[in-house]
């Protein structure tokens, strides 16, 4: 199969660089493991905001709902519970249905792999009952379970605070929130407060220290600064972050760099979002971009950058194109930013952001 633009991960960003380059002429394949495009889009109720200017704000699964009718208009062929498992010799894609595998050729691949979540390790982290946030919210809002009466929820950013709420308005007991840090992580201080008023207790600069149960969760030991509780429950949802899924920019032999502000090792991207191999760009989380107005920014320019590089829109175009979207994310990013407890730009999730807005 030969196509013009290869995206790998059908998520929000993904999408929106799906969007700019099909609506350009070009052939467009995207590839994702899930049995429906959108990403963790389908599973979020809660209103997005900030979104990019040519969005109202709305929630997850109505953005999915819209980008996903966008490129029925274009020409874009989504490979569905599909993979990229290596790559040939000659630079096509080796995908996989899990029966069998075949050759993909792109002129251009944009890759949006996304990020998965981290979990939290501590003693009997393994028993039935526990999970992370996002496993939760899926069964809640996409299979319609409720994942269990008395929870616990570890950690407090923006996405554990709006767990919490969700698990509350079905009918689950959130018993506690625990922060190994001294306050709240969320930049929404509204959602603590709510939650604080609600009667959710805040349990700061602690942590779990065992959790116990006979074939599931049934009751933890929370170690405080002076001493240690016991709670029963029958759901802890752990919230240890996302990391990037970089699998392949390492098959694609992509240089990578260290940046501490983004956890680690990520691929090294110009602000073309080009990376150091001249047919792989990338979009989305890969690139150390977490908000989900932003992660659309990111898959526009992307998309804008390929159309350049495949000659469906001059340099010029390109460049003033660009240039408008940087601004809007770094406007975006900066109402992150300034709506937390934080109100400096060195707070940017993104080195190449902060240079590009600062500049």
């Amino acid at each position: 199969m030969k196509t013009d633009v290869l995206i790998i991960g059908g998520g929000p960003a993904g999408l929106s660089a799906a969007i700019e380059t099909a609506s350009r002429g070009l052939d467009v394949t995207i590839v994702d493991e899930a049995s429906k495009l959108g990403g963790q889009l389908n599973q979020q109720t809660q209103a997005l905001r900030p979104l990019p200017s040519v969005y109202e704000p709305m929630r997850g699964f109505e953005l999915a709902k819209k980008l996903i009718q966008q490129i029925k208009d274009f020409n874009v062929r989504p490979l569905l519970k599909h993979r990229v498992v290596g790559f040939y010799a000659d630079g096509s894609a080796g995908i996989t249905d899990e029966e069998n595998v075949f050759p993909v050729k792109a002129k251009k691949i944009i890759v949006a792999s996304g990020a998965a979540e981290k979990a939290v390790a501590f003693p009997k982290w393994t028993l039935p009952g526990i999970m992370t946030i996002g496993a939760a919210q899926t069964l809640i809002n996409r299979d319609f379970v409720l994942p269990g009466r008395e929870a616990v929820i570890v950690g407090s950013s923006d996405f554990a605070m709006e767990t919490a709420m969700q698990l509350m308005a079905v009918g689950t007991r959130v018993k506690a929130i625990i922060e190994k840090q001294s306050e709240a992580s969320a930049k929404e201080q509204e959602k603590v407060s709510e939650l604080s008023r609600n009667g959710i207790p805040f349990y700061f600069n602690s942590f779990i220290k065992e959790a116990r149960g006979n074939g599931q969760v049934e009751q933890i030991d929370i170690e405080m600064p002076d001493e240690v509780i016991t709670l029963n429950v029958d759901l802890i949802c752990m919230d240890g972050g996302r990391m990037p899924i970089l699998d392949v920019f390492y098959q694609l032999g992509c240089s990578f760099g260290f940046q501490e502000e983004l956890g680690g090792w990520v691929p090294q991207y110009s602000n073309t979002f080009q990376t150091d191999r001249e047919d792989v760009f990338i979009a989305g989380n890969a690139a150390g971009i977490s908000t989900q107005g932003a992660l659309l920014l990111t898959g526009m320019i992307a998309g804008i950058s390929v159309s350049e590089e495949l000659q469906t829109i001059s340099p010029a175009e390109a460049n003033e194109m660009r240039e408008a979207l940087w601004k809007e994310l770094g406007l975006l990013e900066y109402k992150e930013v300034y709506s937390g407890r934080v109100k400096h730009l060195e707070n940017f999730t993104s080195p190449v952001l902060k240079d590009q807005f600062i500049s």
